[in-house]
């Protein structure tokens, strides 16, 4: 049986990548479920007129014999405010035929009309988006992120401040609601009741207020001093139009809007993303981490209001790069969807599988290798395995993905492009069949997806085979309540070896996830250590140089797990959690891409 309440990873997207990126600390699952903040009554709130996204002024005023009016803050990029956008669009249909008005916001400054304009047709709002752009009246109501709602009764007391619901979060979504807060203070003040749960906190990016542009100190960092080359080299690769990420950052002006959400990613280490520590010597050639240096300036410049400085002397921007364009250069041959995945605008998405036939008559050599899906904001990560012609295969689909022969290719967030070493390379076999085990993240709008996969191959045989496999454990068990679970994995390594990349994977209760290597007569090896696992990055660790591994030692890892309801993305704290498939069951799997060493 299923848990009651299932979680999906989001992303953003950077899309994924997208729900880690500019979300605000505070969300409702940081407290028990339901339990409300304090009062969010107050006295009656006076009048006020805004211009909506086409310049037409609105009054509260005007609402005067309204049931109700809601106050619904969003913005453009904001993935949590996005996914939540057809749910607001439905709810404000449903009750305006019981007198309820319904009014979008967007409070942070520097905003483009433009982008609130294309917003409103993106999702068809149904009712007018004001432009808080000195957001005053956020200020007023208290609302400091973009997924904030607030209920007026029609004495205009604010009844109700906080989330929609608690289906969608940051770092994972439930099937369902458990606890539909706007719609229950919707219906006690339609029903002259008491409100319940009168304030919630709302997990969305945080709003940028005026306080935070006014440039504190007239030596500070400036875009085109120092930030903006600092950006376009950590940021700006992923960050920019027809990506996975939610908005770009290429210009000062995409910049502007978005202080608050900057800071608060910086400030924690959400961005940029890399959530592994040491070892000291190791380095990695994806290694995404700021110096210290570039962090200090970064969050020096955004404290003083990220000034733009002298607009001639600003670096020019990075060229944008098409969304088809192949990271790997040009491939010598593409495969793709037959048809495309459909995905919903809402709710959650169990793994599909989708087959592509080869029709290569003789083994190829792959030097590189790429996954580009056709929908990067709904697409949160692709596992490519390969069938052999001929092989039948037995029971599920998944079973081409175990961890004995890993997978033949991957796309994850921040990454779809493997470039393997000078004389390295996987074996395709004649007339495979490519089976693509695809999650996908609804983002609000309803898309097709046609995803696709490039190769390049070598002439010929490689020095070395590139071959994934990984350290597992199958038979854990992990309790109720459990807030730190150890489950270990040993995997003897019988001939020389040198390891090219690790990528642990876990799913939403995975906390930690650690790789050492034992040699014989020698102390165990860290060499990997990731303290704060993250199931919406999936991050492959690239080794700059391969890692030595020598015939009779051990590939040790070591994963703890959250159980507990302090997880605010555990599908189901009272379930014991098995090995399963699906991301509210969980996997112990160290993978690695190695080669064998004849040296």
């Amino acid at each position: 049986m299923r848990p009651r309440s299932t979680f999906v990873a989001a992303v953003v997207v950077l899309a994924v990548a997208g729900f880690a990126l500019g979300v605000s600390r505070a969300r409702a699952g940081d407290r028990p479920k339901g339990e409300a903040k304090p009062s969010a009554r107050a006295d009656s709130v006076r009048s006020f007129t805004l211009n909506d996204v086409d310049g037409a002024p609105h009054a509260l005023s005007d609402t005067r014999g309204a049931s109700a009016v809601v106050l619904a803050w969003t913005a453009p990029g904001c993935p949590v405010a996005e996914v939540y956008a057809p749910r607001l669009a439905a709810l404000a249909q449903r009750y305006a035929a019981r007198g309820v008005r319904f009014f979008g916001v967007s409070s942070d400054a520097d905003r483009d009309v433009a982008e609130l304009r294309a917003l409103t047709k993106k999702h068809a709002l149904p009712y007018p988006l004001l432009v808080d752009a000195d957001a005053t009246l956020a200020s007023r109501l208290s609302a400091t992120t973009t997924t904030t709602v607030v209920v007026l009764d029609p004495n205009w007391r604010v009844r109700y401040r906080g989330a929609v619901d608690d289906q969608y979060d940051p770092k994972g979504r439930r099937a369902q609601p458990e606890h539909e807060w706007l719609k229950d203070a919707l219906e006690a003040v339609l029903s002259a009741k008491a409100v319940a749960v009168e304030a919630t906190e709302a997990p969305g990016c945080p709003i940028t207020f005026p306080s935070q542009e006014t440039a504190v100190d007239g030596n500070a960092p400036t875009w085109s001093g120092a930030a903006a080359a600092i950006v376009h080299a950590r940021c700006a690769t992923c960050h920019q139009p027809g990506t996975a990420a939610p908005f770009s950052l290429r210009v000062h002006a995409d910049v502007a809007p978005r202080v608050a959400v900057l800071k608060a990613v910086l400030e924690d280490g959400r961005m940029p993303p890399w959530h592994a520590v040491g070892p000291s010597g190791v380095a990695f050639s994806n290694d995404r981490r700021l110096a210290p240096e570039e962090k200090r300036t970064l969050l020096a410049w955004l404290e003083a209001g990220a000034p733009a400085g002298d607009a001639a002397k600003a670096p020019a921007p990075p060229p944008v790069v098409a969304p088809d364009a192949w990271e790997i250069g040009a491939p010598d041959a593409v495969f793709g969807f037959a048809s495309p995945e459909k995905v919903p605008a809402e709710g959650v998405v169990p793994y599909r599988f989708v087959e592509v036939k080869t029709d290569f008559p003789d083994d190829r050599w792959v030097s590189a290798v790429e996954v580009q899906p056709g929908a990067p904001d709904v697409v949160h990560h692709v596992l490519v395995a390969v069938e052999p012609d001929g092989l039948k295969r037995r029971g599920a689909k998944m079973a081409l993905f175990t961890p004995t022969s890993g997978f033949f290719a991957a796309m994850v967030p921040g990454g779809k492009a493997h470039v393997y070493p000078k004389g390295m390379a996987k074996k395709l076999p004649k007339g495979a069949t490519l089976l693509f085990q695809m999650h996908y993240t609804p983002s609000g709008v309803a898309r097709e997806d046609t995803t696709r996969i490039g190769f390049r191959f070598l002439q010929g045989e490689p020095e070395r085979e590139v071959k994934t496999a990984g350290a597992f454990n199958p038979a854990f068990e992990i309790p109720p309540g459990a807030g730190d679970w150890e489950v270990k994995a040993l995997v003897p390594v019988p001939f020389h070896a040198r390891i090219l990349s690790y990528m642990p994977h876990m799913h939403l209760r995975g906390k930690s996830f650690k790789y050492l290597i034992m040699r014989p007569g020698k102390p165990d090896e860290t060499i990997l250590d990731v303290p704060a696992f993250d199931f919406n990055w999936q991050t492959p660790y690239r080794l700059a140089t391969p890692q030595k591994v020598p015939k009779g030692s051990f590939l040790k890892c070591l994963a703890h797990f959250d159980n507990s309801d302090k997880n605010p993305y555990n599908p189901d704290p009272a379930a014991t959690v098995r090995w399963g498939d699906q991301t509210w069951d969980e996997m112990m799997i160290g993978y690695v891409d190695y080669v064998i060493d004849p040296d």
